[in-house]
């Protein structure tokens, strides 16, 4: 049975003054009127952070050897991959040079105290809660009296600053064009231009366009518009997911498949990020690379006694179902047509008013950044709430 010993204590958390518009930048003013920023902190333990890091650097290291096994067995047909995006697939990992890796969320349970944590999925294609962990945390970090004997785990910025000036020195160009687009939604927006800004301080010339007013050409490449002039792209940052591209627009996706192996532009994040977004992928290191780091999950719920049911391409946590032994939990969404997979139950941890926590870990070429939300439901979803972090 769960013990009051197992949550979060209330010694933990550290109250901060709510901040108005006008104290902001302009792209956290959208989510202040959410009401989505936490009005407290949590503390994390130095050692638990130390954790965090070490779960994801294990995770990472092998997803990259999970790679490189279904690339040389040619079986990326078995998770879903498209035939007609494999050659783009292979060229990119085998080019990562030219086709970096920009960044990801991994998403954990767990973690707190003397559990060790889980890796449950990694957002390895598009990614979200950029402008909260880049902006929004050192600011609430800042309100805190005792913010000089303090710490924060929060590098992301420079970290993809760094990669930035990588790519741009591999493009052999003075000024490369940088173009972020999104559905347009305001949240993918400002995710979006967060990126852009980052690219604008690394020495790219950026711009932002929604994807309907993005033109492609096999041939040429990328282009957005610009008064009457068509401007060429160089690196055209998507956060726009690969498999929507499969399943809902695939002349698009074999599009990009011939820009990229023509060498007509650079895509992030690249194209085998589709393998790491795909929740089969869990399955299939599950079953060929067992670890202790990432949450054993299956393609059936075979004997399985409590688990969590996920669509492979699900998003924001919907058409989740938790199966255990005290209370279900079932979400609703758009993703509820999709294959399903079977993972392997690990709660999340709760404070001692009942609200579940879940931890992020950016990572680029390295652990760069820790996030939180927070939620009423064991499934964290659309309704959560941010919350910054310090380490003390």
């Amino acid at each position: 049975m769960e013990g009051l010993s197992d949550r979060l204590e209330d010694s933990r958390f550290r109250e901060v003054k709510r901040l108005k518009k006008k104290h902001l930048p302009h792209r956290l003013h959208w989510y202040l009127s959410e009401d989505y920023f936490s009005e407290e902190l949590l503390t994390i333990q130095s050692f638990e952070l130390e954790q965090f890091k070490r779960i994801t650097e294990e995770a990472f290291y092998v997803f990259e050897k999970a790679t490189n096994h279904i690339i040389a067995n040619n079986q990326l047909q078995s998770i879903g991959i498209p035939s007609f995006f494999h050659s783009c697939v292979i060229h990119s990992w085998e080019n990562r040079k030219q086709h970096p890796f920009l960044c990801g969320r991994f998403d954990i349970n767990g973690g707190f105290k003397n559990s060790y944590g889980k890796v449950i999925e990694f957002n390895a294609d598009t990614f979200s809660t950029l402008p909260e962990t880049i902006l929004w945390q050192p600011i609430q970090k800042e309100l805190l009296k005792e913010n000089r004997n303090i710490t924060q785990f929060n590098d992301l910025a420079e970290d993809i600053k760094r990669l930035f000036s990588q790519l741009k020195y591999e493009t052999g160009l003075e000024q490369p064009v940088f173009l972020g687009s999104s559905f347009g939604y305001v949240e993918d927006q400002l995710n979006t231009s967060t990126i852009i800004d980052l690219a604008y301080e690394s020495g790219f010339t950026p711009h932002y366009s929604d994807l309907e007013h993005v033109v492609f050409s096999e041939e040429e490449g990328i282009f957005y518009k610009e008064g009457d002039e068509y401007v060429k792209v160089d690196v055209w940052y998507k956060m726009i997911p690969w498999d929507w591209m499969f399943n809902e627009e695939p002349e698009l996706a074999k599009l990009l498949s011939q820009i990229i192996l023509n060498k007509q532009a650079i895509i992030l994040n690249p194209p085998y990020t589709a393998i790491w977004q795909n929740k089969k992928f869990l399955a299939y290191v599950t079953q060929h690379f067992p670890n202790n780091v990432i949450a054993e999950t299956f393609f059936e719920a075979n004997a399985l006694q409590e688990y969590v049911a996920k669509p492979v391409y699900g998003r924001l946590g919907e058409n989740v179902t938790i199966k255990n032994t005290k209370n279900d939990a079932v979400s609703k969404g758009d993703f509820g047509n999709q294959e399903m997979v079977y993972q392997k139950y690990y709660p999340l941890i709760k404070d001692m008013e009942n609200y579940y926590y879940q931890t992020g870990m950016f990572y680029t070429t390295k652990p760069s950044a820790l996030n939180l939300r927070t939620q009423e439901s064991p499934i964290i979803g659309d309704s959560c709430e941010f919350m910054t972090h310090v380490v003390i």
